[in-house]
């Protein structure tokens, strides 16, 4: 049998040692559970800081998206003011140019001293009294769809800018709409950059907001360059058949709208060997028509027919107004144009056509009793003093002010007769 010994019976050396080494393995078993405690607690603290990186990262680019995104935002506020400036602006000229009226000079008393542009071969006439044929010819050969787009006609544009780009920026292909021409003759800019280009886009697309198609079709005949010193299709008719439009057959229509891309090469007044060029000119306008149904097959053969037998040209007097201002009055008018070019922030050109179309009043602080004496006494012979070589002259200039007021009555600019502004 197995006898069991009790703890008394135990040496005390042995239970020394047990004791000793149950307390060595409970500090050992405890420095384990710490070592476990503390690993872990690094992991989490290493994740925790993980984390807190990837949030800040993600905070970071969230900061930088709406900063962005707030910078583009004011752009496109500051673009939109830009844009609305510039459609108030173009609307106020525009709608004032409409009314294709010569701006007056009025001197201190209210009388009418000067007529800005009265020196321009121009004749106006409504649409209503425009034959279809030329009205047809012009969209024909210059835009065909001028009635369907709105200022610019998408097609032509694209197939400009590719020819464009294909020549390295030497292309003559013509893009322009009737709209984009009337924007040019309007503003007289006439630069070769795509900027202007892009300029004249936004001015169209308004213009076509701003008025009518027979409206802006109305304006762009009675502005546009047909001739010497001859703007508009009435004045056109004079100068080249000494008729009203309204009398013009189609053949002379066709003519009128095919000369709108050189008309100083196709103006048979000016002794160039361009007969059959005209005549080739006027046929493809006809073709052109015929092709988009505007005229009929035997209305093309008969205008063929007076093409072919040589059109009737015929030269018409038109009358000029009194272009000789006096001193003051083109003073004046250099003035106020600079003043409209600084004010509407616009070119001088455009200053310019502004007061020849837009039938603008201009008070000037002119004396004319006291300008025609001014004058009068310039023309004396007892100035004029000349030099050795017996050609040269002396010159004069008198300005008369009122000081209280500092306004210019009456001023001279030089000695002898003015002749042109």
């Amino acid at each position: 049998m197995r006898r069991v010994i009790s703890e008394e019976e135990i040496p005390k050396s042995v239970l020394k040692m047990k004791k000793d080494k149950e307390k060595r393995e409970g500090i050992k078993r405890s420095n384990s559970q710490y070592n476990r405690g503390g690993k872990n607690s690094k992991n989490s603290s290493d994740t925790v800081e993980t984390k807190n990186s990837k949030i800040n990262k993600k905070d970071k680019k969230s900061i930088k998206r709406k900063i962005f995104l707030t910078i583009i935002l004011i752009l496109l506020i500051i673009l939109g003011i830009l844009l609305g400036i510039s459609a108030h602006n173009w609307k106020e000229l525009s709608t004032a140019m409409f009314t294709n009226k010569n701006s007056i000079v009025l001197d201190k008393s209210g009388e009418v001293i000067a007529q800005i542009g009265n020196e321009q071969k121009k004749l106006t006439v409504d649409i209503e009294d425009m034959p279809q044929y030329l009205l047809d010819a012009y969209v024909s050969i210059e835009d065909e769809r001028f009635y369907s787009h709105h200022g610019i006609d998408i097609k032509r544009t694209g197939g400009a800018i590719l020819s464009y780009i294909t020549n390295f920026g030497n292309s003559s292909y013509g893009g322009s709409t009737i709209t984009q021409q009337l924007v040019k003759n309007l503003t007289g800019d006439n630069t070769d950059s795509v900027t202007r280009k892009i300029k004249e886009w936004w001015k169209a697309f308004l213009l076509e907001s701003y008025f009518s198609k027979e409206e802006i079709l109305e304006m762009y005949l009675n502005v546009i360059y047909v001739g010497p010193n001859v703007y508009g299709v009435q004045t056109g008719a004079h100068y080249y058949f000494d008729k009203d439009v309204e009398d013009l057959s189609l053949a002379e229509c066709a003519y009128l709208a095919g000369i709108n891309n050189s008309p100083n090469y196709y103006n048979p007044f000016e002794g160039y060997d361009n007969e059959e060029d005209i005549s080739d000119r006027t046929l493809t306008v006809l073709q052109k028509m015929l092709e988009l149904g505007k005229i009929t097959n035997s209305e093309y053969d008969k205008a063929e027919k007076e093409v072919n037998s040589g059109l009737n040209f015929e030269k018409g007097e038109i009358e000029t107004g009194d272009c000789i201002y006096s001193y003051h009055t083109d003073a004046l008018i250099n003035e106020v144009i600079g003043d409209l070019a600084e004010e509407k922030n616009i070119s001088e050109d455009f200053a310019k056509n502004y007061l020849y179309l837009s039938g603008s009043t201009i008070y000037s602080t002119q004396d004319s009793n006291m300008q025609d004496k001014v004058e009068e006494e310039s023309l004396k012979s007892q100035y004029i003093l000349y030099s050795e070589n017996g050609e040269d002259t002396s010159q004069a200039a008198m300005v008369i002010l009122n000081h209280q007021t500092g306004e210019v009555l009456a001023c001279t600019g030089g000695l002898r007769r003015k002749r042109n502004f």
